[in-house]
């Protein structure tokens, strides 16, 4: 790759903002869900936060998870195709843990499919360790005290 194409290439995908969703963008996150998982049950319950990824004000990612008690669930963490593997997922990740951990949730749980080694990488590196393997691999998180 010449070097302008590189640069052309980096500027492309390192402009993104990550923010709490708002209740106008709710279309958009049902839209990324329904794009990134189409086979997936949409199950959003009142209390639920979500993050959305934004590149040039249109939706790239998201991150949905629910706190119950001192216990939170990642219910759902996805990016559109075109960005994956540039920082996007692990961006909602860190904003996501760090409101989860700012509330003092002390375990956090998520699933993600064994075959998609990609995203269990991705968790492993944020402190995830597995708890159960089969089809679905339970991932749990303990923050320290």
């Amino acid at each position: 790759m010449l070097q302008e194409d590189q640069e052309i290439y980096e500027d492309f995908f390192s402009a993104f903002v990550v923010r709490r969703a708002r209740k106008k963008d709710m279309e958009n996150v049902r839209s990324l869900i329904a794009t990134i998982f189409p086979k997936a049950r949409n199950r959003i319950m009142p209390g639920d936060y979500f993050l959305i990824a934004e590149k040039n004000q249109i939706p790239i990612g998201f991150c949905h998870y629910r706190i119950r008690k001192k216990t939170c669930y990642i219910a759902g963490l996805g990016v559109l195709a075109h960005y994956r593997e540039h920082g996007v997922g692990s961006k909602l990740l860190a904003e996501a843990l760090y409101h989860i951990d700012k509330k003092g949730i002390q375990t956090t749980y998520l699933k993600v499919r064994a075959t998609n080694y990609t995203a269990a990488k991705l968790y492993l590196h944020f402190g995830f360790f597995e708890k159960r393997a089969g089809d679905v691999i339970l991932l749990v998180r303990k923050r320290a005290n």
